[in-house]
């Protein structure tokens, strides 16, 4: 029999629907407690009228869901909710002067004589676009998105909540928040103050924001100039994007989101060595409910994180875990001074894990003929033809009749692996010759159709799907590099490179553009650690006197479940 610590949050809905189970009862309290207590305590005044509200809250939620009502699943958004619509009810009673006096002041924006504060919370939450969005989502997707952008918990302890692996939560993280994003469009085309024009631009809202205003229609921009709760919806959207957990929790709470979000970081640091426990939920003592009793210390830190995080319009934004969408990259500045030594492009790899000893590296290309200004192995977008493309291998959900991906590249380019493992997803184990339509199929949703300056057959190195069979990343990280064929060049002069690319940028994982000259050390063009959507580059080139030939890399290196960089069109000129 399941020990009733090792069900999921939806496992345990039925058994208190169907007959009030005490043990149910228990292990939900058991497991929220502490999170609600803190958000309480942003609403009030003291510690000990901060559980009074959070017993009541829990108390009314669980009517709620014994009554048909309430979540099957997502049970934290949903208690927290009911704090703060409990802490709304105080207010019109004799409790009112135990609340917080940010929280009192907060109702006090109402006009007393046309609402009281309960019908005033209530329309706040209807007028809420991104809470509207994110009730529409299926639970699972609510729950993966709470718990890893608001909570913040790491994802084997998200894995353990849900029944999933870590891989998965991941994966479904990443598909939650695009159809939050979508649900978001629908809810601002649905909403009852949208006139036909925005009914009409509302789709095309998101595109806007993705690949940003030089790349919008004229009708677009024209719209959005005259629409200013188009314009809203834009810098909503870009907040999402931009501070993921913070514009989540705001939407979804109304009140004192960055706040919390900051007492749930503070809590996450404090357990951050605690043992993860054993396979599912709460066997051994639940991460969930790890002694996180918002402390002086804590409190403070959710003052200050309320006072810089502020979401009204206007207000600078600060930086969430991914980089900014669309921000330029960084450069390392080149140079090629023939009596300056090139500066090494990266820090040596560390050692591969013995159980996968390293293969030697590929020979050096043998210098072409080519003369300076022919596209470089002619890539008018690296064309192969079909009967050069594999079908699927062990990417099952594209048809085997869609061509199709290869690691052998036309034209003298090749594929450096040598510090690649030789494991996870066959097709991306390194960078990989691919259609488009093969590539998208893969993961629906996530961009990569955005990519629309490449051609039919792209290059393609993407650490996400590759990390999907077996994890290899828990011990080694994606690190591949796509290598040209040597060039003439003409001496002592000036090149131009450049190519389309679709770079999205995640945690560690860097792209690096390097050249070489005579066969000679790798010097860094340019490196990418910021998301670059869809774009065209053009990088200046200085021939060292003397030089010969000159070969081209790009390089994906420190990646784990990370995202992906997509190139088409290479061209020295």
């Amino acid at each position: 029999m399941t020990h009733i610590q090792e069900l999921t949050d939806s496992e345990l809905t039925a058994p208190w629907r169907e007959s009030g189970s005490q043990e149910a009862t228990e292990e939900l309290h058991r497991r929220h407690h502490r999170a609600l207590v803190g958000y309480a305590r942003l609403c009030s005044r003291d510690e000990h009228t901060a559980e009074d509200l959070a017993s009541e809250a829990f108390t009314s939620a669980l009517e709620a869901v014994r009554s048909g009502h309430g979540p099957h699943g997502a049970w934290r958004p949903y208690l927290l909710t009911a704090v703060r619509r409990t802490a709304a009810r105080w207010f019109t009673t004799e409790r009112r002067h135990r609340l917080a006096l940010d929280f009192e002041q907060w109702l006090d924006e109402r006009d007393p004589a046309v609402e009281d504060a309960e019908t005033w919370v209530v329309r706040q939450e209807e007028r809420s676009l991104v809470r509207r969005a994110f009730l529409s989502l299926n639970e699972r997707w609510q729950t993966v998105l709470w718990y890893t952008a608001v909570e913040q918990e790491p994802a084997g302890v998200t894995a353990r909540l849900m029944g999933l692996t870590p891989s998965g939560v991941a994966s479904l993280a990443s598909r939650a928040r695009e159809g939050l994003r979508e649900a978001y469009l629908t809810a601002h085309a649905q909403d009852a103050r949208a006139g036909e024009e925005c009914r009409h631009f509302s789709a095309l809202l998101g595109a806007y924001v993705r690949r940003g205003e030089h790349k919008a229609g004229r009708a677009v921009q024209r719209h959005l100039g005259s629409c200013a709760r188009c314009r809203g919806a834009v810098d909503e959207l870009t907040r999402l994007n931009d501070r993921f957990g913070a514009y989540l929790a705001t939407g979804v709470l109304l009140w004192a989101g960055p706040a919390y979000l900051a007492t749930r970081s503070a809590s996450a640091s404090l357990a951050a060595s605690a043992d993860a426990g054993p396979a599912r939920a709460g066997k051994g003592g639940s991460p969930l409910t790890r002694p996180a009793a918002l402390t002086a210390g804590a409190a403070a830190l959710a003052v200050a994180a309320l006072a810089v995080v502020s979401l009204l319009p206007g207000d600078p934004d600060t930086e969430e875990n991914r980089p900014v969408r669309g921000r330029p990259s960084p450069t390392v500045p080149y140079t090629s001074a023939p009596d300056t030594p090139a500066p090494a492009a990266t820090a040596p790899s560390p050692p591969r894990p013995a159980s996968t000893p390293p293969r030697p590296a590929p020979a050096t290309a043998r210098p072409s003929a080519a003369p300076a200004g022919v596209p470089l192995a002619a890539c008018t977008g690296f064309d192969a033809d079909d009967g050069e493309l594999k079908p699927a291998a062990d990417e099952h959900d594209v048809p085997r009749s869609v061509p199709g991906w290869t690691h052998s590249f036309p034209g003298g380019w090749r594929v450096d692996n040598s510090r690649m493992p030789d494991n996870g997803v066959r097709e991306w184990r390194g960078w990989t010759l691919t259609t488009r339509d093969f590539w998208e199929r893969t993961a629906p949703g996530q961009y990569r159709e955005d990519f629309s300056l490449g051609r039919r057959v792209i290059a393609v190195a993407d650490p996400d799907e590759w990390n999907d069979l077996g994890e290899p990343s828990r011990t080694s990280t994606f690190d591949s590099t796509l290598v040209s064929p040597a060039c003439a060049t003409p001496p002592g002069g000036r090149l131009t490179l450049s190519y389309v690319t679709h770079y999205w940028q995640l945690g560690a994982q860097r792209g690096e553009v390097l050249v070489s000259f005579d066969s000679g050390p790798d010097r860094l063009l340019k490196a990418y650690a910021a998301d670059r959507f869809d774009s065209r580059e053009s990088l200046a080139v200085t021939v060292p006197r003397g030089a010969r030939t000159i070969t081209v890399k790009f390089r994906l290196r420190d990646a784990r479940n990370d995202w992906y960089w997509a190139l088409d069109d290479v061209r020295l000129s």
